[in-house]
Order: structure tokens, then C-alpha cells, then sequence
């Protein structure tokens, strides 16, 4: 019983431990992405002074000074398309470490709305959580539920556009929020008295949900940020009882090109 308990308190902390290692993941990415991108767009912002000298600055009010109006876009996407590639960690499956590479095409018929494809293959591994319940011997595990693949249509809703100073360099981008429906490709093992039995396909249909940033280096360089979350329901325990309501959640940064 000692032994069983030990090895519960282990599981416990490797879940937490993995938690925070995730969260030390994002906020460095996020970090990382912030002085990058107000670095790089230091070269576009120099092959444009010209034009914004002009467009900008009003003399007749303070020849010392410059307004620069937030209205107007110095980057736009309507009628464009936007390729993507964006990887990062899955948040969601205590006893898998997982990350995702996601390969998306979007297309704005208007500067706040737009339409995004998408699909996400994802690599599944053993976590010490996992780990240390084998470690239990115990004769029941709980249901594991692996998410390789999914793929769907958003819609892209873009309510915010902003300019933030960045270590006294202006950097443009957009914040918008998604949804849409698609299928989740998953495997799940057969026999929850066996964890490393075998496992068996479940194609599951669901609901997405999400937030993001494009952060516009040039006209045709976007940096991004995406977190969304996967809703479906399957059953309770796993190839039997009733159908519940389940998520997945995924944070991705990477690159787009506008063309």
C-alpha cells in the first residue's frame, strides 16, 4: 500500500512538473517572438520612412513632432493568401507529452474576416506521469486517449488591429479569434488493463475554437501566434458507455507568407 501511494505522489508531481515545463516553453516563445519580430521589423519600418515622412507628419501643428494614426494599415490581407507553418506542445493529455506541426492556408475576402484550412499531425510520447503509474502495479489504468491527427475550416474573425512599441520600435499586428468543425483522428487502447496493449483507430467529428496574433515583419512576412482547443465527445470509457464531452488544447507559433 506504502508503495502504491509513493508511486501516486510521483505521478502527481511529474504531472505537475510537466505543466510547468510547458509553461516555461510558452512564455519563452512568446519572449523570444517579441524581440525577433522588433528587430526584423526595424529593416521594413527603414525602406518606408519616406513615404510615412509624408503621409504622417504634420508640420502645421508641431514641426517637431509626428502623429501616427492607428486607422490607417500600413499591412493589409484582404484578397491575399496566407500560407503557414506553425508548430508547438499539446496542453492536454496528462499521461502524453505531445507536440504538433500544423500546416494552414487562409484567405481574407475582408480585413476582419476570413477563412483558414488547417491540419495537425501530432507525435505522442510517454510522460514520467505516465511512467510512474506503471510503476504503481496497479491492476486498472485509466483510459488513454492519443490525438494524432486533425484537420478542419475556420473562420477568422479579426475585431483588433494595433501598433505596440516594442524597445522604441512600432510593431503591427492583428489579434483575431476563430471556429469552426472538423474531424479528430485518434487512437485509443483497447483494454485499459492493459496501458501498453494495443490501441485502435477512433475518428471523432469536433468543434474548434480559437485566439491568435499575426505579427506583419513585412508585407509579405507574418510571425504567429495560435492557441485553440478541439471539443468532441466520445465515449466514457473509451470504446464503451455513454457519450461525454472531451477537449484538446494546442499552443503553435511559426511563420506565414502572404502572397
Amino acid at each position: 500500500m506504502t508503495t502504491e501511494l509513493n508511486a501516486g505522489q510521483e505521478a502527481a508531481n511529474a504531472r505537475k512538473g510537466a505543466w510547468a515545463l510547458r509553461l516555461l516553453l510558452i512564455l519563452t516563445a512568446m519572449l523570444w517572438l517579441t524581440l525577433v519580430a522588433a528587430s526584423w521589423t526595424q529593416g521594413a519600418q527603414a525602406a518606408e520612412a519616406q513615404e510615412s515622412e509624408q503621409e504622417y507628419s504634420f508640420k502645421w501643428l508641431d514641426p517637431e513632432k509626428k502623429i501616427y494614426v492607428l486607422q490607417n494599415r500600413r499591412y493589409l490581407k484582404a484578397n491575399r493568401l496566407l500560407l503557414s507553418a506553425l508548430a508547438g506542445p499539446g496542453l492536454s493529455n496528462p499521461y502524453r507529452t505531445t507536440w504538433g506541426l500544423e500546416p494552414r492556408v487562409a484567405y481574407y475576402v475582408r480585413e476582419d474576416l476570413g477563412l483558414e484550412v488547417f491540419y495537425r499531425r501530432s507525435l505522442n510520447s510517454k510522460n514520467n506521469a505516465f511512467e510512474a503509474l506503471v510503476a504503481t502495479n496497479a491492476s486498472v489504468f485509466p483510459v488513454i486517449r492519443e490525438i494524432r491527427g486533425q484537420y478542419g475550416a475556420l473562420l477568422h474573425w479579426v475585431p483588433w488591429y494595433a501598433k505596440i512599441n516594442v524597445f522604441n520600435k512600432i510593431l503591427y499586428f492583428d489579434w483575431y479569434l476563430s471556429g469552426g468543425a472538423g474531424q479528430l483522428q485518434t487512437w485509443i487502447n483497447r483494454d485499459a488493463r492493459f496501458p501498453n496493449g494495443e490501441f485502435v483507430q477512433q475518428d471523432l467529428f469536433g468543434l474548434f475554437l480559437g485566439t491568435g496574433h499575426q505579427y506583419h515583419l513585412s508585407r509579405s512576412l507574418t510571425v504567429r501566434l495560435d492557441f485553440s482547443g478541439a471539443f468532441y465527445q466520445a465515449p466514457t470509457f473509451g470504446l464503451t458507455g455513454e457519450d461525454v464531452w472531451f477537449s484538446d488544447y494546442n499552443f503553435t507559433v511559426g511563420v506565414g507568407i502572404r502572397i
